[in-house]
């Protein structure tokens, strides 16, 4: 996967910036920014999460790039709190991979993240990283053939097996 970058901004006010590296290393998610305290007066740092970002990517449709992702959130992006900033870093992952298109005006609407994707809005584009649920069925459908096959070899050959 070739690097990408991409800005959003949350509101048109707050900007959270996503680049993703090119080269071939441990995949991984590091926030830079995060030094300050949100409105609400805790440490953003301490809770934005990673897991969240994933499962909102993963059940929008979205593959999580294997690679290192470094997100950097401004300062002005603290008043919208942890779950807003959360929400444009999925969505700023899924544009810097190449996964989806920029919003209009590279700016995105301070709502929380839900887990099941749909927050996102953002829609895989074609030729992307996309795996449908047909493609999904596919697979497994054709794991299930070669286990069947497989099974069958096995039973002809404890037959030729238990005749001799």
């Amino acid at each position: 996967m070739n690097g990408g970058s991409c800005s959003l901004y949350i509101e048109g006010k707050g900007k959270v910036s996503v680049s993703i590296g090119g080269g071939p290393c441990m995949p991984s998610i590091s926030f830079t920014g995060l030094h300050g305290h949100g409105a609400v007066g805790y440490n953003i740092a301490r809770v934005c999460e990673k897991a969240a970002i994933r499962c909102a990517l993963r059940s929008a449709g979205f593959d999580i790039p294997r690679a290192s992702i470094r997100i950097d959130i401004d300062v002005s992006a603290h008043e919208f709190g942890h779950m807003c900033i959360e929400n444009a870093c999925a969505q700023g992952i899924a544009i810097a991979s190449g996964q989806a298109e920029m919003p209009a005006g590279g700016r995105v609407s301070a709502v929380e993240i839900e887990i099941d994707g749909s927050t996102l809005g953002l829609e895989p584009i074609k030729d992307g990283i996309e795996r449908g649920l047909d493609d999904l069925c596919d697979e497994k459908q054709a794991e299930a053939d070669l286990v069947e096959g497989m099974a069958d070899r096995d039973r002809q050959f404890e037959h030729k097996e238990s005749r001799r």
